[in-house]
């Protein structure tokens, strides 16, 4: 979601849901998703912003008065805020704004604007936090790979393998990587149209600690040519070089000989066996536990 200022003459209006969840689940993201989809609809609309945090900011900007009270009093808006106090919301506010001044600021640069967000190209590819417009390359590669990677990863609903499920996806490995939890690196063909690979350093721990969980997984097409292999180095690179984590874990099943190998020449330790430890594919799995240290 870009930042938003009017092409329009001042005044406009503005339309601002502040709150404070009990509760963000993926109902709530998708219900979200859907109110801004609704109002993108409706006349005199202008654009949007969002941000979350303890509080949660949905702002919607319209060309008057009238569009912005028409948005205030809208029967979705009031069923969706009713249900939203019985399961999302421990407080809200509803209200509405006039705007009579829009400065506005956008960097020329756009090297330096991007550097926020990793972007590293190896001798294949590019790995990076894919950005919202790069969704439809998540959405490709969850489904063309369904059955192939089924056995290996937890099992999913139908709602996981939509387009909509996919962009919230996109938001949340954004908003993870500025909040410091987690940093997804998605490995793209050189051109970025196409998705190849799927690397998640998740938990990320800081303090005494400074570790973090791997987990990754490859198209069927690209096995065996060392595109995992390729991924994972340069991530690990970035993570301990620029995130300065050195401490990088990694569990397989023992059935799986690929993942074994990618980790054993990346320079895993085995450091034991897990019983029973993820869910996979409907079954638990016992797990062998691994560990880069780059200490």
């Amino acid at each position: 979601m870009n930042v938003f200022s009017s092409p329009n003459k001042l005044p406009y209006f503005a339309v601002i849901l502040s709150s404070k969840l009990m509760l963000n689940d993926l109902t709530y993201r998708i219900m979200a998703e859907k109110m801004l989809e609704l109002a993108q609809g409706q006349p005199g609309y202008l654009g949007a912003e969002y941000g979350s945090g303890e509080m949660d900011l949905l702002m919607t900007y319209w060309q008057t008065k009238e569009a912005a009270e028409d948005w205030l009093s809208h029967d979705m808006q009031r069923r969706t805020l009713s249900i939203g106090e019985s399961f999302w919301y421990e407080e809200y506010s509803l209200k509405l704004f006039e705007v009579m001044k829009d400065m506005s600021f956008k960097c020329s640069n756009q090297d330096i604007h991007a550097s926020r967000f990793p972007r590293i190209v190896t001798e294949r590819g590019v790995l990076k936090i894919l950005d919202e417009t790069q969704a439809p390359l998540l959405h490709d590669y969850i489904n063309q790979e369904k059955y192939f990677l089924a056995p290996w990863e937890p099992l999913r609903s139908d709602g996981y393998y939509s387009l909509e499920t996919c962009q919230l996806r996109v938001r949340e490995m954004r908003r993870d990587f500025l909040e410091d939890k987690g940093i997804v690196l998605c490995f793209l063909s050189p051109n970025e149209d196409k998705m190849l690979a799927y690397t998640n350093y998740s938990n990320i721990i800081r303090g005494v600690f400074r570790a973090c969980n791997l987990g990754y997984s490859l198209r069927k097409s690209e096995q065996s040519k060392g595109i995992m292999q390729e991924a994972l180095k340069a991530g690990i690179d970035y993570l301990h070089k620029e995130q300065h984590i050195d401490r990088i874990q990694a569990s397989y099943m023992p059935r799986n000989a690929r993942s074994a190998a990618v980790l054993q020449k990346l320079g895993f330790d085995k450091e034991g066996v897990a019983r029973d430890y993820l869910k996979i594919n409907g079954q638990w799995e016992d797990h062998i536990l691994t560990a880069l240290v780059l200490r």
